[in-house]
């Protein structure tokens, strides 16, 4: 594995990926040892050695991550880069790292706005903010009525960026119910720092209690799990009240799925897609709509 100075020495440049089409394999022996070095470096990382870093180096070691991920290299390229024996071999470490900096980087950032002078203004100097206002976005693009809609957020996390969000910007109510005990409690703690406990309800449970939730539209997180529980649970309950519950879920796709792996169609059987919007930017999620397939 190559040493994180790596990244400093051969930083990927536009130029390395001009005509890649053309010479993909080439393209992928120039990312290969990028991907690889950052394996190399997270490798060490307990848990536990995750939750004590300080924010701002835990924010700083996902930015190398971060970069490859947003490489615009094209589906062809990206496919072949994630399929290649090596980095394949890596890519579970490195998706248990992405999910394990999401939970504790939004823990520190739940207990900052608990405690802030002004949560709101707190909450806005989060470097992802702005990519949350774009999912939420994408979200209405998809179903431009969700703002009338009561949503339910399968997986909202300790911040429930998206539910606070879709408020603020759109005066949705909604419920998030997060399987977490810990996050849960964060998520309530925030959404009453915010001043958002008659608009944003906060539930602890799984994906089992969804029957009993008070809701006309349900968006699954990009990092809820397991995947083909929740849908085969969303199926049943879509069953059940005629499928009139349109239902969106959070995916990764092209270069981003180095970040987590992607909803499979396994995963979503007896859905079939109606839309989807690609990211731009920086934004990491492919958002769907999907309803039931009759």
């Amino acid at each position: 594995m190559h040493d994180i100075n790596y990244f400093h020495e051969h930083e990927l440049q536009e130029h390395d990926f001009l005509g890649c089409c053309k010479d993909c394999r080439n393209s992928l022996n120039i990312i290969k040892p990028h991907i690889l070095a950052f394996a190399g470096r997270i490798q060490k990382y307990s848990q536990e050695m995750l939750q004590k870093l300080p924010p701002d180096e835990l924010y700083r070691l996902y930015q190398l991550l971060d970069d490859l991920a947003h490489l615009e290299v094209g589906a062809h390229l990206a496919g072949l880069i994630l399929q290649e024996d090596e980095i394949k071999s890596v890519l579970p470490m490195i998706r248990a790292y992405y999910a394990a900096f999401f939970t504790v980087h939004e823990r520190h950032l739940a207990k900052q706005l608990i405690h802030a002078k002004d949560s709101w203004e707190t909450l806005k100097t989060f470097p992802l903010y702005p990519r949350y206002e774009a999912l939420v976005r994408a979200q209405v693009k998809l179903l431009p009525d969700l703002a009338r809609r009561k949503l339910i957020f399968i997986g909202c996390g300790p911040v429930p960026m998206s539910l606070i969000l879709m408020h603020r910007l759109y005066e949705t109510r909604s419920v998030g119910l997060e399987a977490s005990s810990k996050s849960a409690a964060l998520a309530r703690a925030v959404i009453h720092a915010l001043g958002l406990q008659k608009e944003v309800e906060i539930v602890h449970g799984d994906e089992a209690l969804l029957e009993d939730l008070d809701g006309n539209a349900v968006l699954v997180a990009a990092l809820a799990e397991p995947k083909e529980r929740i849908f085969r649970r969303l199926r049943k309950l879509l069953i059940e009240r005629n499928g009139h519950i349109p239902v969106m879920y959070r995916t990764y796709t092209g270069m981003r799925a180095v970040l987590y792996a992607p909803v499979n169609p396994a995963h979503v059987t007896g859905f079939r897609t109606i839309q989807q919007v690609f990211p731009t930017g920086r934004v990491n999620n492919t958002t769907v709509l999907a309803r039931l397939d009759e």
